[in-house]
């Protein structure tokens, strides 16, 4: 079984990891645009949001109202539908929040019960962070994919929050990938992983 400092430097890791996921989340900076000098003006896509220096405010993102999904429409490089595939990505990313709030409830459980669960609870709380991590990695490839081929996002790149989205699926996945060889190689003793 595993030894109590696995427990914590697992949750440790996981927070470090969820904190991460819900920075990218609410912070409207997905994809960025920044206009030249001398008169230097910042578009952020988020999520949920579109902020402008220009304008000096944010606004619902993506709107049909507004023309955001204009550019829903083939392109030389293929099929875009930016709205539903921005819609998706959000909903990808609560999703995948919602995920992480039970590896959190899953962690804590295991902390409060006995030695049995304890054995028998990281296969769960395995597969709760695979499902943390693919809903992100979806969410990402979708946000990457309307980035990449919308005409809308000429001459963009990809913002901070694009980046913590991958380094929190990233690190959720080296975290899955350690509890499992600790599980299979530990000096502890070994998780049953199969069953």
């Amino acid at each position: 079984m595993p030894t109590f400092h696995a427990y914590i430097g697992t949750t440790a890791v996981f927070l470090a990891t969820f904190g991460f996921q819900l920075a990218s989340l609410f912070d409207p900076k997905w994809v960025q645009y920044k206009s030249p000098e001398p008169y230097l003006t910042e578009t952020n896509y988020g999520l949920f949001h579109k902020c402008s220096t220009l304008t000096a405010d944010c606004r619902r993102f993506p709107q049909k109202t507004w023309g955001d999904c204009d550019q829903d429409k083939g392109t030389s490089s293929g099929w875009v539908n930016l709205c539903l595939e921005w819609r998706i990505a959000a909903g990808m990313a609560v999703a995948s929040t919602v995920a992480g709030l039970w590896v959190l409830a899953g962690l804590a459980t295991v902390f409060y019960t006995g030695e049995r669960f304890r054995a028998q609870g990281w296969k769960h709380i395995l597969g709760l962070i695979g499902i943390f991590a693919g809903l992100q990695i979806v969410s990402m490839a979708l946000v990457a994919h309307v980035a990449g081929t919308s005409a809308m996002f000429a001459h963009h790149h990809f913002g901070p929050s694009f980046i913590f989205s991958n380094v929190s699926w990233g690190l959720a996945a080296v975290l899955a990938l350690g509890v499992i060889l600790y599980a299979r190689y530990g000096a502890q003793g070994y998780i049953a992983l199969e069953e």
